[in-house]
This record gives C-alpha cells, structure tokens and sequence, in this order.
C-alpha cells in the first residue's frame, strides 16, 4: 500500500480552482505539496485556507508566474532546493484570453503559460522525477483539443491569422501530444504521464476569455451543467493517489476513465516535432 506520506507532489496554479482543490486533496492524504501560485496575495489565502481545512498540511509555496519562462525556470531551481524528491507533478496552471498578446519572452501569451511553461517546467524537474519508478506527470489538457484538426504548424503563434479559441485549443492538443511524448520517451525510468480534461468547471478561469466563452460557461453554470472546482479535479487526485491507474503511461482522462483523444493527438510523428521544437523555443532556459 502506498504511503502518502513519504510523497512529494509539485501542483501549479494551485491558488484557485482545480489546482487548489488538488494541493488540498493530496495535502490531506499526507502527501508534502509544494504549490505554485503568481500572486503573494492570493498565495497566503489560499495557504491560510487550505492549513485552517487540513491542519496537519505539509505545504510549502513557490511565486512564479508562468508568462515569464524566466520564473519558470527560477521557481523549477526553487523546487529542486526544497526537496530531494518528487513523486508527482501536476501541470495545472493555464489561461484562456480574448485576444493576442506576447509574452516578454516572444511568444503568444495562451501558447507560452499553456504549453511552454508545462514543458519547461516538466524538463527541469525531470531527472528528479525518473529517480522514482512510478513517478506522475499529469497534464491538465481539454476536451477543446478535439475541436481544431491539427496544429497549426505554419503559424503557431497566430502571427498571420489569430482567434483566441483556436489558439487555446492548440495549447490543449500541444498538451495531450507532450504528454504522449513525455511517455514514449520516459518508458525505461517507468515514469507513468497522464492527460486530463477536467470537464467544464465553474471557476474563474474563463473569465479573462472572450465575450463568447465567458456567456457560454455563465449559461452551463445557470443550467446546472459546469461542474465545481472539486469535481474538476477529482480525476487528477484519482490518478496522483494512485500510479498504477495511469498505466499504460501516455493516457487521456476524463471522469476517471481512459478516453480516446483526437486523432491528431495520437499522431506520433506531430508529438515528436513538437517536443523538438518546444526544446528549440526553451533552450535558453534548458541550458541554465
């Protein structure tokens, strides 16, 4: 039986929503969280609220945020400083904006916090992670990757021709492909990579999203359809407290289920070109 205790998980974007309700889940099984947050603020609430809930909590907390590659990198050193292992890390933190905006890193701002700062994030932790077979990555993904064929390989950043859902649902299929990826690449460590879509889920994360989809998750919300946080994260925690459930490594989630992704998130060929050229857009970081 495993015991939670001796378990350090990672969570990002855990300051609200599903990545809250999974550090406080995953603290309340004895796991030792470190969280993420971009915000001093709301980073001493949600601590405040999760040790008045869970008294025992073993947390500590990292600011960084995840428009800067450059705190991306700093917060993954921050990480490796505080602990000697990590059993399990949780790519939570993510955005949906109404429009195209540039990171200061050069990149389209739902491209860089959705995929490349998970990627980067997930690189430098990765010798730490493959130290313990069994070790979990998992990688909020989204139904939304099903709604676009296939990258946008000649334009990823959406210099030519951008919409703000489209680029969100790149991000979602540049997630399930990393993680497919991510798989294939880790089997001898035993590494075990998962993809989830949480569902539609009642949280303040559309709120930065265009007119559209702030009216379309205000419509589910009003019919009874949004899910809450907690229910959103409830199949990351189901696959976190356990490894074995994510086996084979390399799978797509939903409502603790093993579900097909799209076709174009099976294509190995398009996980590996990926992979490749997220490492070309990262190297300044990987090399630190």
């Amino acid at each position: 039986m495993t015991n939670h205790k001796e378990m350090v998980a990672i969570v990002t974007g855990a300051t609200s929503g599903v990545g809250f309700e999974t550090a406080l889940a995953l603290a309340g099984a004895g796991m030792r969280v470190i969280a993420l947050g971009r915000n001093d603020e709301r980073i001493a609430g949600s601590s405040a609220r999760i040790l008045s809930l869970v008294p025992e909590a073993r947390m500590d907390w990292v600011n960084a945020d995840f428009a800067s590659l450059r705190q991306v990198a700093g917060a993954s050193r921050r990480i490796l400083e505080l602990t000697d292992r990590i059993d399990v890390l949780v790519n939570n933190a993510g955005n949906q904006l109404d429009r195209r905006l540039m990171s200061g890193d050069g990149f389209e701002m739902t491209w860089q916090v959705n995929h490349l700062a998970p990627f980067l994030m997930t690189q430098q932790l990765l010798p730490r992670l493959s130290e313990r077979a069994g070790a979990q990555v998992i990688t909020l993904s989204s139904i939304g990757h099903t709604m676009i064929p296939d990258m946008v390989w000649e334009d990823l950043q959406g210099q030519d021709s951008f919409s703000p859902l489209t680029a969100y649902c790149q991000s979602k299929l540049a997630n399930v492909l990393f993680t497919r990826e991510l798989a294939r690449r880790s089997a001898e460590s035993g590494l075990v990579a998962s993809a989830v879509h949480p569902g539609l889920v009642a949280s303040d994360f559309a709120n930065k999203g265009g007119e559209h989809v702030r009216s379309y998750y205000a419509k589910a919300e009003e019919e009874g359809h949004a899910l809450t946080s907690q229910q959103g994260a409830d199949t990351v925690i189901w696959l976190a407290l356990d490894d074995r459930r994510g086996n084979p490594s390399g799978g797509y989630f939903c409502e603790r289920a093993r579900v097909e992704p799209s076709s174009a998130a099976l294509d190995e060929a398009s996980a590996q070109r990926l992979w490749t050229l997220s490492e070309q857009q990262v190297a300044e970081y990987l090399e630190v």
